[in-house]
C-alpha cells in the first residue's frame, strides 16, 4: 500500500518577524533617603535607638570617629554583636553615617553632617569577617568590659 500513496515535502514558507522595538534605558536613581527609617516597626525602632546612641556617643567623645569594633563588639553576646553591625550597615546605607579607616588601620564610625546631603551618591561596600574570636580579639584590643550599644527593651522582647 505504501508505493501508491503520493508524497510530496511540504514547502517551507519563511515568516516574515515582526521588527524588535527598542527600549531606552532608563536611568537608576537612588533616592536622597529613603523613607524605611522612617517606618514604625520593631526593625526601625531598633535602628532608630542605636542611631541615638550612635549621636550620644559621638558628642560625648568631642566628635571624635567611634573604633568600629569598639562600638559593635558586646563581649557578653556574641548576636548582638552581629546585630549591632547588621544595623550599622543599614545605617551607612542611608548615609546617616560612614566608615572611613582610622590611623591604626582599623575602621572607624563616623557622624555624618546633614549640611552636606550626600555629597557622593556611590554605593560602597566593605566586607568584614565577624566571628566570636574576633570579637574576643577587639574587646581585649579596646578593653570593652560593657557593651557601647545597649538594646532597647522593645528588642529583648
Amino acid at each position: 500500500m505504501l508505493p501508491f500513496i503520493n508524497v510530496e515535502p511540504k514547502k517551507h514558507t519563511p515568516k516574515q518577524r515582526a521588527s524588535r522595538k527598542t527600549n531606552t534605558d532608563a536611568v537608576e536613581k537612588r533616592p536622597k533617603q529613603s523613607d524605611k527609617l522612617e517606618r514604625k516597626g520593631e526593625g526601625s525602632t531598633a535602628v532608630n535607638h542605636i542611631m541615638k546612641q550612635i549621636k550620644n556617643i559621638y558628642r560625648a567623645g568631642n566628635n571624635e570617629p567611634i573604633p568600629y569594633f569598639k562600638l559593635i563588639c558586646n563581649p557578653h553576646n556574641f548576636m548582638d554583636s552581629v546585630q549591632n553591625a547588621l544595623i550599622i550597615s543599614f545605617l551607612v546605607k542611608e548615609n546617616l553615617i560612614s566608615l572611613e579607616n582610622g590611623a591604626d588601620g582599623l575602621p572607624q564610625v563616623k557622624l555624618n553632617s546633614h549640611s552636606k546631603e550626600s555629597a557622593t551618591n556611590e554605593s560602597c561596600q566593605a566586607i568584614c569577617c565577624l566571628d566570636v574570636e574576633l570579637c574576643e580579639k577587639y574587646a581585649k584590643h579596646y578593653n570593652i568590659t560593657e557593651p557601647l550599644l545597649k538594646r532597647s527593651e522593645t528588642d529583648e522582647n
